[in-house]
């Protein structure tokens, strides 16, 4: 009866969170509604911290290891709403399916793992070592890795579990993401009089067809093939007609090996442009990884550089196995995915501390950012039983 009950709950649960818009920078309510929901369920020690990030903690009857269960609360804009079968954020159930924006990203993944801690205390108290910690971060949409910093400067983890929609597979890495900005610079002219100035997105033209031209996507098992898509191309000042503009910006989002780096990355656009250097006449042009700051809903400043390493857990890792076996009990069809995932918070945990981390949760990568997204209510239940039995193994 008390299974029941626990699932029962955690299907309440997932519903309250996404009936609380939390897009980015606004996640103050579902934030505090965790924190509450986790005092209740009897949670050791439940805090919000500068950046608003929610984390709690559950310490089992012996010292050991720790183990971070994590997920973001934010989540991307659902779009136009009248594209949407139902309310974005009416958690509307239809054919064993919770329906509305962030289900499966990832707020499914977070409900499940916050009552998988009051489950582990609740049953496995006695036979477990060491300590639980669950967080829900902020900003996660537009900065990866940036609000972990927070949390795992105040509870180290020894290993890492991201929530993330895994087809209830185990990704063992992800490739990195790097936004590279491309700027071109020349002279505001009146458009009847262009020889009296120098067209800034003339020279980008010839730019991006030097790009297309001489790209090549490396290749590397696992990860793939590098993929580049131009995702912005804009013109300053951008308001006025009859006019030679000034700049003109091109934003590629690409996405990347272990072996890249800042700096190799901004070299290899500077060869494409070297290609076409001779056509420049008066463009000044720039190179760099965008860099960003905006507010989180506690008024604290939230800054970094969009630039996400890669990462990958060697399949030979003991903490691997532990997960594989736990995931075993599910019964699922294949437990480990060949391909690598998202970008995630791993890019901080495994990709610049090299902590052992692995992503895994309900639901599947298609419904990630879709109209209508929802979450299998069968899926969520055996993620929560993931979470579980992945702690089991990994703190016995």
């Amino acid at each position: 009866m008390k299974e029941k009950e626990r699932e029962t709950d955690l299907i309440q649960l997932c519903q309250e969170l996404i009936r609380r818009p939390s897009l980015s920078g606004k996640e103050r309510d579902i934030a505090h509604y965790i924190a509450d929901v986790m005092r209740f369920i009897g949670y050791d020690e439940v805090s919000i911290d500068s950046l608003g990030n929610v984390v709690g903690r559950i310490a089992f009857h012996a010292p050991g290891k720790r183990l971070l269960f994590e997920s973001q609360m934010d989540h991307v804009d659902p779009g136009t709403l009248a594209d949407w079968s139902f309310y974005p954020y009416g958690a509307f159930i239809k054919d064993g399916c919770i329906y509305g924006r962030g289900a499966s990203d990832q707020k499914g993944c977070l409900a499940a793992m916050v009552m998988a801690g009051a489950e582990l205390k609740d049953k496995f108290y006695d036979t477990l070592k060491g300590e639980l910690v669950v967080a829900g971060t902020v900003f996660q949409e537009r900065f990866e890795g940036i609000a972990s910093r927070s949390v795992a400067s105040t509870f180290p983890p020894d290993y890492v579990v991201l929530g993330e929609a895994t087809d209830l597979k185990v990704k063992r890495g992800q490739r990195g993401r790097a936004e590279i900005v491309i700027e071109t610079q020349g002279r505001m002219a009146h458009s009847s009089n262009p020889e009296l100035g120098s067209n800034p997105a003339d020279a980008m033209i010839s730019i991006l067809s030097s790009i297309y031209q001489f790209f090549t996507p490396s290749f590397q098992p696992f990860f793939g093939e590098n993929v580049l898509v131009l995702t912005t191309l804009h013109t300053y000042p951008d308001l006025g007609t009859g006019l030679v503009p000034e700049i003109c910006r091109a934003i590629f989002d690409l996405r990347i090996s272990p072996d890249d780096s800042p700096e190799s990355v901004i070299e290899k656009f500077g060869i494409f442009i070297d290609q076409v250097k001779d056509s420049l006449h008066g463009i000044k042009v720039k190179i760099f990884v965008s860099e960003t700051e905006e507010r989180t809903y506690t008024g604290a400043p939230i800054r970094g550089k969009h630039f996400a390493s890669a990462w990958a857990l060697s399949p030979d890792s003991e903490y691997l196995k532990k997960v594989l076996n736990a995931v075993m009990a599910l019964d699922v069809e294949s437990r480990l995915s060949d391909s690598p995932g998202f970008g995630t918070n791993g890019c901080y945990y495994a990709g610049e501390l090299g902590i052992p981390t692995v992503a895994f949760g309900p639901s599947g990568e298609g419904q990630v950012h879709s109209v209508d997204e929802y979450i299998e209510i069968n899926d969520l239940l055996r993620a929560f039983r993931g979470y579980e039995g992945i702690a089991r193994e990994v703190l016995a």
